[in-house]
């Protein structure tokens, strides 16, 4: 298993973690975008790798499948 480096950063008084690059998938260009991108409301993630970004659509379906699954289909 490999080794990670956090950054830990305050903010007001609060901790947040790097956890390293993050990679999301732009819902309006339709490609993966790393931290600096398009207005957080047109993404979805963070995922960890860029791989991973590149099927957020159908890790969104599949958990909309699973979610109806659930609820009877509804």
């Amino acid at each position: 298993m490999g080794t990670r480096n956090l950054e830990i950063t305050i903010i007001d008084g609060g901790a947040m973690i790097d956890e390293g690059p993050q990679w999301y998938y732009c819902l309006k260009h339709h490609k993966v975008e790393g931290q600096v991108g398009c207005k957080a409301k047109d993404r979805i993630g963070p995922f960890a790798t860029q791989e991973e970004a590149e099927h957020a659509l159908e890790k969104v379906q599949e958990r909309n499948d699973a979610w109806k699954a659930q609820n009877g289909g509804e």
